[in-house]
């Protein structure tokens, strides 16, 4: 395996399309709910998704990760900006969903210490934790992966997984640090851990 580089590093040094892949993949479905919660059509919620990722794309090399959670709030800014302008320019209001007030809590999404804004945060992160999960799965054989997940996941005791899967306690431990590894450097500047 490679040595581990965060997806944001590798964006802002050397991207390669599977790495603009990979952003897409960890966002589009967060961006798209967020964007159908403010009462944009489907099909508005995919351009407001590419809107969104454009921009992101564009100044990333710009872009100071310097605090925690930088990225997440920058996002999170760059989603309103472009929701507030959608809707703006078609002079419209949104259609009626489950959060259909959203549209008119955008300057309230911008505000870090706002409700809705710490709504975002939690949901961006619970979020990406997961895709992370998915997308780095691959990266590693299935007895690895499976220690890992009875101990993180399922919260299992390390000797148990042992015994259960037929390898030393250590390999066990083993396994769990080295998915842990991997998942930090994969979503760091992205998720605060």
């Amino acid at each position: 395996m490679e040595t581990s580089v965060s997806l944001l590093e590798r964006l802002t040094d050397r991207p390669t399309d599977p790495d603009w892949q990979r952003l897409f993949d960890l966002y589009q479905p967060l961006l798209r709910a967020w964007a159908l919660r403010a009462g944009a059509t489907d099909a508005d919620a995919d351009d407001l998704v590419q809107d969104t990722l454009t921009i992101v794309i564009r100044e990333l090399a710009t872009f100071d990760r310097s605090r925690a959670g930088a990225f997440r709030s920058w996002l999170r800014a760059i989603l309103a900006n472009r929701l507030r302008g959608f809707f703006r320019a078609r002079r419209s209001r949104p259609v009626a969903t489950g959060d259909s007030d959203l549209l008119d809590r955008l300057d309230e999404l911008e505000a870090p210490q706002s409700e809705l804004s710490c709504q975002w945060d939690r949901e961006h992160d619970r979020h990406v934790a997961a895709r992370a999960l998915k997308l780095v799965q691959a990266d590693f054989a299935a007895a690895t992966w499976q220690a890992f997940r009875r101990q993180v996941l399922d919260g299992a005791a390390p000797a148990l997984v042992a015994a259960e899967m037929g390898l030393s306690q250590n390999a066990v431990l083993l396994a769990k640090s080295r998915v842990l590894k991997r998942l930090r450097a994969e979503v760091a500047g992205f998720v605060d851990y």
